[in-house]
């Protein structure tokens, strides 16, 4: 049997008969893209498809839809020789977890394959996260033709079969990566807390939102939080104005919340939100993006987990404190390992707890958002893990005190014996 040479992810092929330029308006202005002059053009973005190449029949024209690009075999990722050769990597998600595990992954390709170039493409509203880095060359929404060409081997990451059960359970992205390509993990990254001094007092974070209920921090939990950790240092609470659950977030939590606390409704770009996560002493993480970036600083903290579990996710970094919600139900019991809300035969949303169901019974993900059962889900009917989680409230606060504490010690330790 030959290999399978072809790309997983499909790709769509246009061409314009004028230049264009296109920057998103998350993304730092350097992961903008301007047309090189390459005829044809390659993008994965769906989102950029629809919105701009679509929407301007008179400059663009789509000439495929179902475009897949010649790529080095699944099975030859481990024995191909790519010392001294220019490697382009096709990512097949813009979530943010995702591409810090790849970031992480193409640092130890690089310092273990002597690679002359890395590059990666169609990093989308994740660009902002290979800025952390000058490693990779950074191609934002789409390449040409010509630009192609000047990559010696292509290779797509969509064909790492791990990532296509990631919505019913969760991956170790960057042990999945190395395991591939049979590496060891970058020392760039190291597992464990940084060990720098703190400021005084303390920044601490929380970051209450995942991007489904079934991951985001109660209201009442963030509250009570906010009160905890306000004793401590100046707490900063960040939360996302562009999403429906951060609005209804910031609408609940507007009388509760102790007057000190500092809010930011959002971030204008993921590089803000990069830099917060970066600039904190210490932070509390939902199960969601911000938890793995920061893994790309050695950000101390605790994450919080419902459904998915924490051990998993977070893989070999110990620099975030888990605590796991106690639950168990007669349909399911936490961690179920869910990172999606689901969807059952008659269009009703939730979890196997919640719809009282198996998991055959719920098909399919939400294809668009819903913010009526957003509103439900979030403040009136959580799921049930997520029930459990606000009356666990009190067991988590004293345990996110605890680690903070305990880490502001060894901090003035390090302090005092330098």
């Amino acid at each position: 049997m030959k290999p399978n040479t072809s790309a997983q992810t499909v790709l769509a092929e246009f061409s314009a008969n004028q230049p264009f330029q296109f920057g998103q308006h998350n993304a730092a202005a350097s992961t903008k893209q301007s047309a090189d002059g390459g005829g044809r053009y390659y993008t994965s973005s769906q989102q950029f498809l629809n919105q701009v190449v679509s929407a301007n029949p008179a400059v663009f024209r789509i000439h495929s839809t179902t475009k897949r690009l010649k790529v080095t075999p699944r099975e030859k990722w481990q024995s191909a020789n790519f010392a001294k050769r220019k490697v382009l990597f096709l990512l097949p998600s813009h979530m943010l977890g995702s591409n810090v595990a790849t970031l992480l992954f193409i640092h130890a390709f690089s310092e273990q394959k002597n690679t002359r170039q890395v590059g990666v493409f169609c990093a989308g509203s994740a660009a902002d996260i290979y800025l952390t880095s000058d490693l990779a060359e950074v191609y934002t929404l789409w390449i040409s033709r010509s630009e192609l060409k000047r990559w010696d081997v292509v290779i797509d990451l969509g064909q790492l079969e791990s990532r296509r059960d990631v919505d019913v359970w969760p991956v170790d992205m960057e042990s999945e990566l190395l395991q591939a390509f049979g590496l060891a993990p970058s020392q760039r990254y190291p597992g464990e807390a940084r060990s720098d001094e703190w400021s005084s007092p303390p920044r601490i974070g929380i970051l209450p939102l995942a991007s489904s209920p079934l991951r985001t921090l109660p209201p009442r939990t963030t509250v009570e939080l906010s009160k905890a950790l306000s004793a401590f240092g100046n707490v900063t609470l960040c939360l996302n104005r562009f999403q429906h659950q951060g609005r209804l977030y910031r609408t609940v939590l507007a009388e509760q919340l102790p007057n000190e606390i500092e809010i930011i409704e959002a971030f204008d770009t993921i590089g803000g939100l990069v830099d917060a996560v970066r600039g904190f002493d210490y932070a509390v993480y939902a199960d969601s993006g911000p938890a793995h970036i920061a893994k790309l600083f050695a950000a101390p903290g605790a994450a919080v987990y419902t459904a998915a579990h924490g051990d998993i996710l977070q893989g070999r970094f110990t620099n975030l404190a888990r605590w796991s919600v106690a639950f168990s139900g007669p349909h399911c019991a936490a961690p179920c390992g869910l990172a999606k809300l689901r969807l059952n035969t008659a269009g009703s949303m939730g979890c196997m707890g919640s719809l009282q169901t198996e998991l055959e019974n719920l098909p399919s993900t939400p294809k668009s958002a819903n913010n009526r059962e957003v509103e439900r889900l979030l403040l009136n009917e959580p799921v049930p893990c997520v029930a459990a989680l606000a009356e666990q409230t009190e067991l988590l606060v004293d345990f996110v005190v605890e680690d903070f504490k305990n880490r502001r010690k060894e901090r003035e330790g390090v302090t005092a014996g330098t």
